[in-house]
Protein backbone atom coordinates (compact mmCIF):
# COMPACT_ATOMS: atom_id res chain seq x y z
CA UNK A 1 0.00 0.00 0.00
CA UNK A 2 1.52 3.72 -1.20
CA UNK A 3 1.85 4.98 2.43
CA UNK A 4 -0.26 7.63 4.06
CA UNK A 5 0.31 10.93 4.44
CA UNK A 6 2.35 11.22 1.50
CA UNK A 7 5.45 12.55 1.67
CA UNK A 8 6.45 13.73 -1.42
CA UNK A 9 3.74 15.96 -4.04
CA UNK A 10 4.11 16.59 -7.71
CA UNK A 11 1.91 18.57 -9.87
CA UNK A 12 1.63 18.79 -13.03
CA UNK A 13 0.78 22.41 -14.13
CA UNK A 14 0.60 25.06 -16.82
CA UNK A 15 -1.27 28.62 -16.64
CA UNK A 16 -4.55 27.03 -17.70
CA UNK A 17 -7.53 26.92 -15.52
CA UNK A 18 -7.55 23.40 -14.89
CA UNK A 19 -4.03 23.15 -14.13
CA UNK A 20 -4.17 25.89 -12.20
CA UNK A 21 -7.23 24.18 -9.75
CA UNK A 22 -5.13 21.04 -9.45
CA UNK A 23 -1.85 23.12 -8.30
CA UNK A 24 -4.29 24.68 -5.46
CA UNK A 25 -5.41 21.17 -4.90
CA UNK A 26 -1.08 20.03 -4.73
CA UNK A 27 -0.85 22.81 -2.52
CA UNK A 28 -3.20 22.62 0.02
CA UNK A 29 -2.58 18.77 0.53
CA UNK A 30 1.17 18.88 0.66
CA UNK A 31 0.69 21.45 3.57
CA UNK A 32 -2.00 19.49 5.38
CA UNK A 33 0.57 16.35 4.97
CA UNK A 34 3.63 18.66 5.54
CA UNK A 35 4.80 17.08 2.43
CA UNK A 36 7.31 18.84 0.40
CA UNK A 37 6.15 19.75 -3.36
CA UNK A 38 7.12 19.98 -6.90
CA UNK A 39 6.07 21.64 -9.46
CA UNK A 40 6.18 20.26 -13.16
CA UNK A 41 5.41 22.02 -16.34
CA UNK A 42 6.54 19.72 -18.98
CA UNK A 43 7.16 21.38 -22.33
CA UNK A 44 7.17 19.90 -25.81
CA UNK A 45 10.15 20.34 -27.95
CA UNK A 46 10.04 22.72 -30.66
CA UNK A 47 10.13 19.58 -33.10
CA UNK A 48 6.86 18.19 -35.55
CA UNK A 49 8.32 14.78 -33.75
CA UNK A 50 7.24 15.53 -30.53
CA UNK A 51 3.99 16.55 -31.23
CA UNK A 52 2.96 12.18 -31.97
CA UNK A 53 2.28 10.05 -29.11
CA UNK A 54 3.47 6.69 -28.17
CA UNK A 55 3.61 4.47 -31.12
CA UNK A 56 2.74 7.45 -33.17
CA UNK A 57 -0.50 8.16 -32.07
CA UNK A 58 -0.91 12.24 -33.07
CA UNK A 59 -1.02 14.80 -30.52
CA UNK A 60 -2.09 18.31 -30.46
CA UNK A 61 0.35 20.52 -30.58
CA UNK A 62 1.18 23.25 -28.79
CA UNK A 63 -1.18 26.59 -29.58
CA UNK A 64 0.84 28.97 -31.34
CA UNK A 65 0.68 31.55 -28.17
CA UNK A 66 2.28 29.48 -25.37
CA UNK A 67 4.20 31.94 -23.32
CA UNK A 68 7.95 31.70 -23.14
CA UNK A 69 9.08 29.26 -20.57
CA UNK A 70 10.19 31.99 -18.22
CA UNK A 71 7.21 33.60 -18.16
CA UNK A 72 5.43 30.54 -17.10
CA UNK A 73 7.69 29.37 -14.00
CA UNK A 74 7.43 33.16 -12.70
CA UNK A 75 3.40 32.95 -12.89
CA UNK A 76 3.54 29.83 -11.33
CA UNK A 77 5.54 30.62 -8.74
CA UNK A 78 3.56 33.56 -8.09
CA UNK A 79 0.99 30.65 -7.67
CA UNK A 80 2.50 29.26 -4.45
CA UNK A 81 4.52 32.23 -3.64
CA UNK A 82 2.68 31.43 0.03
CA UNK A 83 3.81 27.79 0.01
CA UNK A 84 7.24 27.15 2.24
CA UNK A 85 10.23 27.89 -0.09
CA UNK A 86 11.90 24.88 1.78
CA UNK A 87 9.47 22.25 0.48
CA UNK A 88 8.94 23.85 -3.01
CA UNK A 89 11.32 22.77 -6.44
CA UNK A 90 9.88 23.81 -9.82
CA UNK A 91 11.27 21.36 -12.85
CA UNK A 92 10.88 22.30 -16.43
CA UNK A 93 11.00 19.20 -18.76
CA UNK A 94 11.07 18.49 -22.11
CA UNK A 95 9.03 15.91 -24.08
CA UNK A 96 6.15 14.11 -24.21
CA UNK A 97 3.61 15.16 -21.19
CA UNK A 98 2.28 11.91 -20.54
CA UNK A 99 5.76 10.11 -21.33
CA UNK A 100 7.03 12.63 -18.62
CA UNK A 101 4.76 12.56 -15.96
CA UNK A 102 4.61 8.46 -15.97
CA UNK A 103 8.75 9.18 -15.39
CA UNK A 104 8.00 10.89 -12.41
CA UNK A 105 4.71 9.02 -11.02
CA UNK A 106 7.02 6.24 -9.70
CA UNK A 107 7.98 5.28 -5.91
CA UNK A 108 11.40 6.27 -5.45
CA UNK A 109 10.62 9.85 -7.26
CA UNK A 110 7.26 10.81 -5.50
CA UNK A 111 4.32 9.80 -3.64
CA UNK A 112 1.31 11.10 -4.99
CA UNK A 113 0.81 13.03 -8.54
CA UNK A 114 -1.67 15.64 -8.91
CA UNK A 115 -2.89 16.64 -12.07
CA UNK A 116 -5.77 18.64 -14.38
CA UNK A 117 -8.76 16.22 -15.24
CA UNK A 118 -9.13 17.43 -18.94
CA UNK A 119 -12.77 16.46 -20.52
CA UNK A 120 -11.67 15.47 -24.22
CA UNK A 121 -14.09 14.02 -26.19
CA UNK A 122 -15.24 12.63 -29.41
CA UNK A 123 -12.26 12.48 -32.14
CA UNK A 124 -9.35 13.96 -29.94
CA UNK A 125 -10.57 11.58 -27.24
CA UNK A 126 -10.04 8.71 -29.80
CA UNK A 127 -6.48 9.87 -31.16
CA UNK A 128 -5.02 10.67 -28.14
CA UNK A 129 -6.85 9.73 -25.28
CA UNK A 130 -6.71 12.03 -21.84
CA UNK A 131 -3.15 12.52 -20.77
CA UNK A 132 -5.06 11.85 -16.86
CA UNK A 133 -6.82 8.90 -18.08
CA UNK A 134 -3.34 7.27 -19.59
CA UNK A 135 -0.98 8.81 -16.31
CA UNK A 136 -3.57 6.78 -14.36
CA UNK A 137 -3.84 3.15 -16.19
CA UNK A 138 0.12 3.05 -15.51
CA UNK A 139 0.84 5.35 -12.72
CA UNK A 140 2.82 3.07 -9.65
CA UNK A 141 1.74 6.08 -6.77
CA UNK A 142 -2.09 7.65 -6.78
CA UNK A 143 -2.98 10.60 -9.08
CA UNK A 144 -5.24 12.99 -8.11
CA UNK A 145 -6.64 14.46 -11.39
CA UNK A 146 -8.62 18.04 -10.43
CA UNK A 147 -11.57 19.51 -13.13
CA UNK A 148 -11.63 23.10 -13.34
CA UNK A 149 -13.08 25.15 -10.62
CA UNK A 150 -13.49 22.25 -7.80
CA UNK A 151 -11.61 22.54 -4.35
CA UNK A 152 -10.16 19.78 -2.78
CA UNK A 153 -10.03 21.74 0.89
CA UNK A 154 -13.96 22.43 0.89
CA UNK A 155 -14.32 18.29 0.70
CA UNK A 156 -16.56 17.22 3.53
CA UNK A 157 -17.77 14.14 2.26
CA UNK A 158 -15.71 11.45 -0.14
CA UNK A 159 -17.26 8.94 -2.04
CA UNK A 160 -15.80 5.07 -2.20
CA UNK A 161 -17.19 2.92 -4.19
CA UNK A 162 -16.44 -0.95 -3.16
CA UNK A 163 -17.17 -4.15 -4.77
CA UNK A 164 -15.83 -6.51 -1.61
CA UNK A 165 -12.63 -7.24 -4.13
CA UNK A 166 -8.80 -7.04 -2.77
CA UNK A 167 -8.13 -3.88 -5.27
CA UNK A 168 -11.44 -2.05 -4.29
CA UNK A 169 -10.09 -3.11 -0.21
CA UNK A 170 -6.79 -0.87 -1.32
CA UNK A 171 -8.11 1.97 -2.71
CA UNK A 172 -11.09 1.76 0.02
CA UNK A 173 -8.22 1.62 2.91
CA UNK A 174 -6.60 4.68 1.16
CA UNK A 175 -9.65 6.67 1.27
CA UNK A 176 -10.22 6.13 5.01
CA UNK A 177 -7.01 7.68 5.29
CA UNK A 178 -7.71 10.47 3.01
CA UNK A 179 -10.94 10.98 4.82
CA UNK A 180 -9.70 11.19 8.20
CA UNK A 181 -6.70 13.07 6.85
CA UNK A 182 -9.23 15.93 5.77
CA UNK A 183 -11.80 15.26 8.84
CA UNK A 184 -14.62 14.24 6.10
CA UNK A 185 -17.15 11.59 6.16
CA UNK A 186 -16.51 8.31 3.90
CA UNK A 187 -19.83 7.09 2.17
CA UNK A 188 -19.28 3.72 0.71
CA UNK A 189 -20.62 3.02 -2.16
CA UNK A 190 -21.49 -1.16 -3.11
CA UNK A 191 -23.43 -1.56 -6.17
CA UNK A 192 -25.09 -4.78 -7.42
CA UNK A 193 -25.61 -5.42 -10.86
CA UNK A 194 -28.12 -7.22 -12.15
CA UNK A 195 -30.36 -9.63 -9.83
CA UNK A 196 -32.54 -8.53 -7.09
CA UNK A 197 -32.42 -5.86 -4.57
CA UNK A 198 -29.52 -5.87 -2.17
CA UNK A 199 -31.45 -7.25 0.45
CA UNK A 200 -29.74 -9.48 3.15
CA UNK A 201 -26.42 -8.69 1.55
CA UNK A 202 -25.95 -5.35 3.26
CA UNK A 203 -25.90 -7.12 6.55
CA UNK A 204 -22.74 -8.86 5.00
CA UNK A 205 -21.65 -6.09 3.52
CA UNK A 206 -21.36 -3.81 6.83
CA UNK A 207 -19.88 -6.63 8.88
CA UNK A 208 -16.84 -6.57 6.40
CA UNK A 209 -16.60 -3.03 6.23
CA UNK A 210 -16.76 -3.01 10.28
CA UNK A 211 -13.04 -5.57 9.76
CA UNK A 212 -11.86 -2.96 7.40
CA UNK A 213 -13.04 0.51 8.24
CA UNK A 214 -13.69 0.11 12.29
CA UNK A 215 -16.11 1.80 14.21
CA UNK A 216 -19.09 3.04 12.24
CA UNK A 217 -18.59 6.81 13.19
CA UNK A 218 -17.26 8.27 10.34
CA UNK A 219 -18.26 6.40 7.35
CA UNK A 220 -21.60 5.50 6.28
CA UNK A 221 -22.67 2.60 3.36
CA UNK A 222 -25.16 2.83 0.69
CA UNK A 223 -25.97 -0.25 -1.08
CA UNK A 224 -27.85 -0.57 -4.46
CA UNK A 225 -28.52 -2.51 -7.35
CA UNK A 226 -27.93 -1.22 -11.42
CA UNK A 227 -25.19 0.13 -13.24
CA UNK A 228 -22.42 0.66 -11.33
CA UNK A 229 -20.57 3.09 -13.46
CA UNK A 230 -23.51 5.25 -14.00
CA UNK A 231 -24.86 4.66 -9.94
CA UNK A 232 -21.09 6.53 -9.04
CA UNK A 233 -21.30 9.03 -11.67
CA UNK A 234 -24.97 9.89 -10.55
CA UNK A 235 -23.46 10.38 -6.49
CA UNK A 236 -20.46 11.64 -7.72
CA UNK A 237 -22.30 14.79 -9.37
CA UNK A 238 -25.05 15.10 -6.68
CA UNK A 239 -23.33 17.75 -4.81
CA UNK A 240 -23.14 15.90 -1.90
CA UNK A 241 -19.47 14.65 -2.05
CA UNK A 242 -16.46 16.66 -2.92
CA UNK A 243 -13.83 13.43 -3.88
CA UNK A 244 -14.56 10.30 -5.72
CA UNK A 245 -11.55 7.31 -4.50
CA UNK A 246 -11.40 4.38 -6.51
CA UNK A 247 -9.41 1.75 -7.50
CA UNK A 248 -7.32 1.95 -11.48
CA UNK A 249 -8.08 -1.58 -11.52
CA UNK A 250 -6.65 -3.34 -14.91
CA UNK A 251 -9.49 -4.87 -16.76
CA UNK A 252 -9.25 -8.08 -18.85
CA UNK A 253 -8.53 -6.58 -22.70
CA UNK A 254 -11.32 -7.29 -24.58
CA UNK A 255 -13.90 -5.70 -22.01
CA UNK A 256 -11.83 -2.87 -22.11
CA UNK A 257 -11.88 -2.40 -25.37
CA UNK A 258 -15.57 -2.66 -25.08
CA UNK A 259 -16.40 -0.44 -22.35
CA UNK A 260 -13.62 1.02 -21.38
CA UNK A 261 -12.84 0.79 -17.68
CA UNK A 262 -14.50 2.46 -14.82
CA UNK A 263 -12.15 5.12 -13.78
CA UNK A 264 -12.14 6.27 -16.92
CA UNK A 265 -15.66 6.38 -17.46
CA UNK A 266 -16.06 8.67 -13.84
CA UNK A 267 -12.69 10.62 -15.62
CA UNK A 268 -14.99 11.81 -18.38
CA UNK A 269 -18.13 12.36 -16.09
CA UNK A 270 -18.07 13.41 -13.00
CA UNK A 271 -17.20 17.01 -12.05
CA UNK A 272 -15.79 16.52 -9.02
CA UNK A 273 -11.90 15.66 -8.53
CA UNK A 274 -10.96 11.93 -8.70
CA UNK A 275 -8.42 9.73 -6.73
CA UNK A 276 -7.27 6.83 -8.51
CA UNK A 277 -5.17 4.32 -6.05
CA UNK A 278 -2.96 1.57 -8.08
CA UNK A 279 -4.22 -2.05 -7.68
CA UNK A 280 -0.74 -2.98 -6.85
CA UNK A 281 -1.02 -5.38 -9.66
CA UNK A 282 1.13 -4.52 -12.73
CA UNK A 283 0.73 -5.57 -16.18
CA UNK A 284 3.09 -8.58 -17.09
CA UNK A 285 6.38 -7.71 -19.08
CA UNK A 286 5.14 -8.64 -22.70
CA UNK A 287 1.51 -6.75 -22.10
CA UNK A 288 3.40 -3.74 -20.78
CA UNK A 289 5.39 -3.37 -23.88
CA UNK A 290 2.85 -3.91 -25.83
CA UNK A 291 0.68 -1.24 -23.70
CA UNK A 292 3.38 0.88 -24.14
CA UNK A 293 3.53 0.74 -27.83
CA UNK A 294 -0.26 0.70 -28.72
CA UNK A 295 -0.60 4.02 -26.49
CA UNK A 296 -1.45 1.82 -22.79
CA UNK A 297 -5.50 1.30 -24.33
CA UNK A 298 -4.59 -2.32 -22.29
CA UNK A 299 -5.94 -0.80 -18.69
Amino acid sequence: MNRYPPKRVIVAADLSATSLAALDAAKFLARLWGATLEIVYVHLPPTLDAWGGPGGFPSVPPPPDTPPLEEVESRLRRAVADFSAARLTMSAPRGWPTACLLDLARHERTDFLVMGAHGHSGLHRLLTGSVAETVIRRARVPVLAVPEKTSVAATLRVLAPWNGRPYATRALRWAREFARGMGATLDVLHVKEGGLAVGRDAVMLRRSLLAILGPETDWTLSARVGDARARIVALANSGRCGLVVLSAHRRPFGADLALGSTIERVLRHAHVPVLAVPSGRPLPGLLRRVAARAGTRLY
